[in-house]
């Protein structure tokens, strides 16, 4: 039996969660729980999305969504923003 992802509109993109499945509600209120500000648009980054990451002079974390239209020239690493937290996150070896 072939399970449908959740799927629902959280500050005007489409969130899919294929696993585990939650109720709509109870992934729009992780999405609005756990997002992020996005370091180059300003718009929300929702939680299980691929971001890119980018290193501040401080130490800390910056993310961009991993689109082409907002993830900035330069930015040298990747990773997959969990919930609250990011996990493990990559170099992309420039070409």
């Amino acid at each position: 039996m072939a399970r449908l992802p959740t799927v629902v509109e959280f500050d005007g993109q489409e969130v899919h969660v294929f696993d585990p499945v939650f109720c709509a509600s109870c992934l729009l209120s992780l999405c609005e729980r756990y997002s992020v500000d996005c370091a180059n648009c300003g718009g929300k980054i929702p939680p299980y999305s691929q971001v890119g990451v980018l290193k501040t002079g401080t130490g800390t974390s910056q993310f961009v969504h991993m689109t082409t239209a907002c993830s900035t020239v330069g930015s040298a690493f990747h990773g997959y923003l969990g919930k609250g937290s990011l996990g493990d996150f990559y170099q992309v070896e420039a070409c």
